[in-house]
């Protein structure tokens, strides 16, 4: 079963994260770039002989909505200070401009006019992130999926705490798919080590389905919600939309289409997509508005590591 159409629905929804704290230790993703901005003596305009000064700034995956400058401001992009070159450099960085990267350093608001952005980080480290553009590093990711299966079936807590990327961009109904409108609102470390056995028990079905690194092949895992009786029974459609029929016994019996319970994997220009949630039923098929939603994982390469880094559920 293919869902490019709910990697299309995920992807084209902004969803603004949390403001972080000042002074908060976070972890970042997005695309590093550069820009030049007007300096000293007016920071308004190079042209007219203000120095032009250049700095690093992380363009975020998932913008803040904060209060800092103004009531309800959507944070874009992040300021990068470097102040350790013990830990981090221009130079280091240097070779990962204009790509996707993940950024760790301690908060803190705009204060003077160098200040470009609200919210600017002193940059602790930064890893870049790479998806699966070989089949040599597809084999790779299926291999360590299959590791991560293997954490998942034995709810082996730290192993399986080493594939996350903290805080888990997206939503959390993934991961609490039945605690309704209580869930928490991101999946901090914090959150993941209070909760990982409800955690774990939510991505279950995950270690169900089966992959296959030397075909680089991923096979969905289905639940049949028909019982035996109910699948050698033949269906025919009624004149009402999601309704059925069949004969037994010579009665004429009306039925609902159903949804399955449904875990399947894709490849999507280089990044690994896990998806659980339900789907039509083959035999007796519900109607697309119940059955089609599903809980998307998105896996990508952290300096050759496979690591679980956002979550949008749909549907």
């Amino acid at each position: 079963m293919k869902y490019l159409w709910l990697s299309a629905l995920l992807f084209s929804q902004a969803v603004l994260a949390w403001c972080p704290d000042e002074n908060q230790h976070i972890t970042l993703q997005g695309k590093l770039v550069q820009h030049t901005y007007p300096g000293p003596p007016n920071f308004e305009s190079i042209k007219d002989g203000d120095e032009a000064l250049t700095y690093d700034f992380l363009q975020l995956n998932q913008p803040f909505e904060c209060n800092i400058a103004s009531a309800g401001e959507t944070v874009l992009e992040v300021q990068l200070i470097f102040i350790d070159k013990t830990k981090v450099t221009y130079a280091d960085i240097a070779p990962s401009l204009d790509k996707e990267v993940i950024v760790t350093g301690e908060t803190m608001y705009q204060q003077s006019g160098w200040h470009f952005t609200s919210v600017l980080l002193l940059l602790d480290d930064v890893k870049e992130v790479s998806g699966a553009d070989t089949p040599e590093q597809k084999k790779s990711m299926l291999t360590q999926l299959q590791q991560f299966q293997q954490a998942l079936r034995e709810k082996n807590v730290a192993a399986l705490k080493a594939y996350f990327v903290f805080p888990v961009e997206g939503d959390t109904w993934g991961f609490f798919p039945h605690v309704d409108s209580q869930e928490p609102e991101k999946l901090t470390e914090a959150v993941f080590d209070k909760n990982a056995t409800k955690v774990i028990d939510s991505l279950q079905m995950l270690s169900e389905i089966t992959v296959d690194p030397d075909a680089q092949t991923l096979s969905e895992h289905r639940i049949n919600a028909l019982s035996e009786e109910e699948q050698k029974r033949r269906y025919f459609p009624t004149e009402d939309d999601g309704m059925f029929f069949y004969e037994e016994n010579g009665k004429k019996h009306t039925v609902e289409g159903t949804c399955d319970t449904v875990a399947n994997g894709e490849f999507e220009e280089g990044i690994l997509h896990l998806y659980l949630g339900t789907s039509a039923n083959k035999q007796l098929p519900g109607l697309s508005e119940y059955c089609d939603g599903a809980s998307s994982y998105i896996f990508k390469l952290i300096d050759g590591k496979l690591r679980l880094v956002g979550s949008v559920t749909v549907g």
